[in-house]
């Protein structure tokens, strides 16, 4: 039934709705992420380029260790996170799609990419304006009070925090409307969640809430495989069996990692259609304009 109303417990739990009505669908997205991610560490092993794991304060320094490797691997998880993303909006938007359980590389998808390439590019350029704006906005009260220079930094860290926080809300639901439109409806960007800013965000801090509920039930699962890998590398005998349980360890691996990818991409997909698909079914109701937030 498609609601009236935006709802935020209802968006929330679309996702899980969508892994209850197409099981075998969400089962076919993993085994493709499995697949994939198991093809990557092969050839990561069979070139060498598998060296230890360690610490560094450099996001990219993972990608560096992989060498020639990390333009195989960036550019397929990209790909698996917008196929992945249409699919969830087109499970919720158009369930009766034909074939619409299968993975897909056309228009929609060109067109989140494309978005998504946008957004990442004036995030670099443009995320540190509102910090740097109130710096120069606060700066004559720092020399004018230096005694207050720490109040006031952490009053300015904080609003820096809410403000990108609104920005990220109201522009939340950027590729769901790409996706709905088969456009780029570029003037209605901003105004479509107008109105609706406190339900958006109650609703992401449930969908945060059920992504953290299963992240500790991944961890845990992570946690005993990771035991039980190191009681078969520790393994000293065996011969072809060992070979073929460190490759059963491999499958399994490739699988955990892909269900730890995909599931939070339908929780938060599936909250994003709900809540495009209610605002767009409100909006379409003769009732008063919504007020602004």
């Amino acid at each position: 039934m498609v609601p009236h109303r935006l709802s935020p417990v209802e968006a929330a739990l679309e996702g899980l709705r969508v892994v209850r009505r197409e099981p075998w669908a969400v089962v076919y997205w993993i085994a493709v992420w499995a697949v994939a991610l198991a093809l990557i560490a092969t050839i990561r092993l069979a070139t060498g380029a598998l060296g230890p794991v360690q610490r560094s304060a450099d996001g990219l320094d993972a990608f560096r260790r992989l060498g020639p490797l990390a333009l195989v691997l960036a550019p397929t998880l990209f790909v698996l996170w917008v196929m992945t993303t249409a699919t969830v909006y087109r499970a919720v938007l158009r369930p009766g799609e034909h074939g619409w359980h299968l993975f897909k590389l056309g228009p929609d998808e060109a067109r989140i990419a494309a978005l998504s390439a946008v957004e990442t590019v004036l995030l670099t350029l443009l995320g540190g304006v509102p910090a740097y704006l109130l710096l120069v906005l606060l700066n004559p009260i720092f020399e004018a009070a230096p005694g207050f220079s720490r109040t006031i930094a952490v009053v300015g860290f904080v609003s820096t925090i809410l403000i990108d926080a609104w920005l990220a809300v109201r522009l939340s639901l950027l590729p769901v409307q790409t996706f709905a439109r088969r456009s780029f409806p570029v003037d209605e960007y901003w105004g479509f969640a107008r109105g609706h800013f406190w339900k958006l965000l109650l609703s992401y801090l449930l969908v945060v809430a059920e992504v953290f509920g299963f992240l500790i039930v991944s961890l845990a699962a992570l946690a005993a495989f990771g035991v039980l890998a190191e009681a078969v590398i520790a393994w000293q005998g065996g011969g072809l069996l060992r070979s073929l349980a460190l490759w059963a360890l491999v499958v399994i691996l490739a699988v955990l990692t892909a269900i730890v990818f995909v599931a939070p991409l339908i929780l938060v997909c599936g909250c994003q259609a709900n809540a495009y698909r209610a605002i767009v079914a409100e909006r379409k109701e003769p009732a008063g304009a919504p007020a602004a937030a």
